[in-house]
């Protein structure tokens, strides 16, 4: 018997044990399929955040929202070369952290940077309030430490609960309908005027590369639905990928110098680079209370959202699994969950990249069997064996980003089914929340006045519903917020 084969066995002999295999009914082959499967399903996401991020450094962005890829934005790193640097860090804070919740939790569950968060550190964070990236990185590390304080003393459970399902509901689809409209921005599918409004839809054009962009996207939106609805593993990813390739003979792909590929992989530029100097303004008392205000906010609300995405997660996955083990460690695992995702968003910090936090979409490969961590390792390996192929997202023309923007809204926006619409106190904030992120470019405006509302319209509507304190006490949270944000 050779030491290969000696080793192979050595190796199964640990996963059986370690993942408790038999006892939770599955095998090695299941799982390995199922790792790869939540590979396929989830790459799309991991790369989708980068694409985001790189909107929160200043001039890396034309007004629609395009990449200028010769562009110097960050430490005489060009916009080309960060989106690259942001890939590699994603895929690494992915892989790592799904390896870790794998391990730690033996869950199929598979982590991964925000698409959420990562929107909401770009465009409100960055963007609405004016922080540098570095510096909101540090409001990340400091939201996942304060992520963990609510999740050790049960608070994230009482937050989430207090918060009602159609406000939660509202937000997904909301922040789904922001990232949406930004991809038919990006395709050029909706033209935009130089203060932002809305100025036209392409036309038929074809000698115009901005109307030859918008046609790819809409046809390649139609491949992608066509084959989630047969169940094609890796979709989005696939779309993505013939994308490209239809956009080299179209024109519409950068290629620089050397193809694209000059661009190696370094992660040193924003790894450990997080920014605490400027975040208080320390002018005068006024400028004091201003910025130590806006941080209290911003923390908050990423933990208001990280809290939404954990607990979604947790509720969508107890369909296919039961994560407290028939109730009997119910007390010991969904805490356990709670801290390790609050620890995986302060380290995707200090790698460079926002909040880390748990994939919904790991169903994927639940539904493929995948039943311990086994999985979870599968996919964290395959996602860290992709980081030397980053330097390819350089070749990534904006048709093929707004086409994972676009459908990725679209499934974002599916919770629209859940929200009660037939009791008019319930649908008019849940409304006001989703429509006012996108129309307002802000997802903290939404997000304000849908929980303003909400506790306004259940102060003088008398109802039977027991509303919980702590739901006023956030009222009044984002009452402040609101009178706070920047104008």
């Amino acid at each position: 018997m050779s030491m290969k084969t000696t080793g192979l066995r050595r190796i199964k002999g640990f996963c059986y044990k370690y993942f408790n295999i038999p006892r939770n009914k599955t095998n090695m082959r299941t799982e390995f399929l199922a790792g790869v499967t939540n590979y396929f399903t989830l790459i799309y996401a991991v790369m989708l955040v980068p694409e985001m991020l790189i909107g929160a450094f200043p001039g890396a962005l034309n007004e629609n929202g395009e990449i200028i890829k010769d562009a110097v934005i960050y430490n005489g790193i060009t916009a080309n070369h960060m989106l690259v640097t942001l890939t590699a860090i994603a895929f690494i804070a992915a892989g790592f952290a799904s390896i870790f919740i794998g391990s730690l939790v033996n869950l199929p569950f598979v982590q991964g940077p925000s698409i959420a968060i990562g929107t909401f550190v770009t465009y409100t964070i960055c963007i609405e309030y004016g922080y540098s990236y570095n510096q909101a990185l540090a409001l990340v590390f400091i939201s996942g430490i304060l992520f963990f304080i609510l999740a050790i003393t049960g608070m994230e459970e009482r937050l989430h609960k207090a918060i009602p399902s159609n406000l939660k509901f509202a937000v997904s689809a909301g922040i789904g309908f922001f990232i949406a409209c930004t991809g038919l921005v990006k395709a050029h599918i909706i033209n935009l005027d130089q203060n932002g409004s809305f100025a036209g839809i392409f036309g038929m054009n074809m000698a115009d590369k901005n109307n030859v962009s918008a046609v790819l996207a809409i046809v390649i939106v139609i491949l992608i639905v066509v084959m989630l609805k047969r169940h094609v593993h890796g979709a989005i990813f696939i779309g993505k990928v013939i994308c490209i390739i239809a956009a080299i003979p179209l024109g519409l792909v950068y290629m620089g110098n050397n193809l694209g590929f000059e661009y190696s992989v370094d992660v040193t530029a924003l790894a450990l680079k997080l920014d605490f100097n400027g975040l208080i303004d320390f002018t005068n008392n006024d400028t004091i209370i201003k910025t130590m205000v806006d941080i209290v906010v911003i923390v908050f609300s990423l933990c208001i959202m990280d809290i939404f995405e954990t607990m979604s997660m947790l509720i969508a996955m107890d369909n296919y699994i039961d994560i407290s083990h028939n109730g009997s460690k119910r007390k010991k695992n969904i805490p356990r969950i709670l801290e390790v995702d609050a620890v995986t968003t302060s380290a995707g910090a200090l790698l460079g990249t926002t909040s880390v936090s748990t994939y919904v979409e790991s169903t994927a490969g639940v539904i493929e069997g995948g039943r311990t961590g086994l999985t979870s390792v599968i996919t964290g390996i395959l996602f860290l064996a992709t980081v030397p192929f980053t330097p390819l997202v350089s070749l990534v023309p904006s048709a093929a980003t707004a086409t994972t923007l676009i459908v990725a809204g679209v499934l974002m926006m599916g919770v629209l089914k859940y929200i009660d619409f037939e009791d008019i106190t319930e649908a008019v904030p849940a409304f006001l929340t989703m429509i006012l992120m996108p129309l307002t470019n802000s997802l903290l405006i939404g997000l304000c006045i849908g929980i303003i509302s909400y506790v306004l319209i259940h102060i003088f509507v008398p109802h039977d519903k027991k509303i919980s304190p702590l739901l006023y006490i956030l009222g009044f949270f984002m009452f402040v917020t609101f009178v706070m944000l920047p104008r």
